[in-house]
């Protein structure tokens, strides 16, 4: 297998979901991580088998006009390579 070489917040982030072992939304992980550039590094992880999407949640939004509205998010979870990653 190749190695696998990750950034800064791609450890970071592999490192919150193996201490945190469960399926988040984005969103959730940028409040957790402070990683404010959440989307590429996640992807990378999936690139690399770390992590996968799993099945969406629906929550409720609330927009700017204050309407709040059902809307569905990705949520993302690790692999069994993403929990024995080191």
């Amino acid at each position: 297998m190749d190695r696998i070489t990750l950034t800064d917040n791609g450890q970071r982030l592999l490192s919150f979901f193996q201490d945190n072992d469960q399926v988040w939304v984005g969103k959730d992980l940028i409040d957790q991580t402070g990683i404010k550039g959440i989307y590429p590094v996640l992807n990378s992880l999936r690139k690399h088998g770390l992590v996968e999407e799993c099945e969406p949640v629906v929550r409720d939004f609330t927009n700017n006009k204050g309407e709040t509205k059902p809307k569905e998010y990705k949520t993302y979870g690790l692999t069994d390579l993403g929990r024995s990653y080191k």
